[in-house]
């Protein structure tokens, strides 16, 4: 029985790669292929999918951390479900420490290499309970910089966190006007 290849996003070593795998293929086999190095493989973390749970997190905790589990490197790819969840994160880190900064005070929380740059942004702007009328006018910006990473990159396609933490401002965001 033919069984049509999955197009699936692979981020692994700051890079994205585009690649379409057979669901009976497993993660290690589809590494492999991107030569991504056995080396390289066993002293990092898998993830599938994106994380998001950090917005769930109420407001009273400080330092939270989101429990998104890595996968085990030689399960296939129909298990994994990536046809539905479409990616997978090979990273050093099994969290990535960020503190975001706002009016002189500091929020953190230990995400999960999954997780977006919007969700690090939702999850900052209702931890310094912004306005939901002006909140989606702000977004983040690494400390010290004039770089805003865009909303749509997970944490690991930022090179910034190959050292397991990134630093934020939460600022507003400059439109220009023309």
């Amino acid at each position: 029985m033919d069984t049509e290849p999955i197009e699936i996003f692979v981020h692994a070593g700051g890079q994205s790669h585009v690649v379409h795998a057979n669901p009976e293929e497993t993660v290690r086999q589809l590494l492999l292929r991107l030569q991504v190095g056995d080396d390289a493989i066993a002293a990092h973390f898998l993830f599938v999918g994106e994380c998001d749970e950090a917005l769930a997190e109420a407001d009273d905790v400080e330092d939270g951390v989101d429990t998104h589990p890595p996968i085990e490197i030689d399960m296939c790819i129909e298990t994994l479900d990536l046809g539905r969840h479409r990616h997978i994160h090979h990273h050093p880190c099994r969290a990535i420490a960020v503190e975001v900064n706002f009016t002189g005070k500091s929020k953190k929380h230990r995400f999960s290499p999954a997780a977006t740059v919007e969700t690090v942004a939702q999850w900052a702007r209702k931890k310094f309970h912004l306005d939901p009328a002006v909140a989606s006018e702000y977004v983040l910006q690494f400390c010290g910089t004039a770089v805003q990473p865009r909303s749509d990159q997970h944490l690991s396609q930022l090179p910034e966190a190959a050292h397991c933490a990134l630093c934020f401002d939460l600022v507003p965001e400059v439109t220009p006007q023309g």
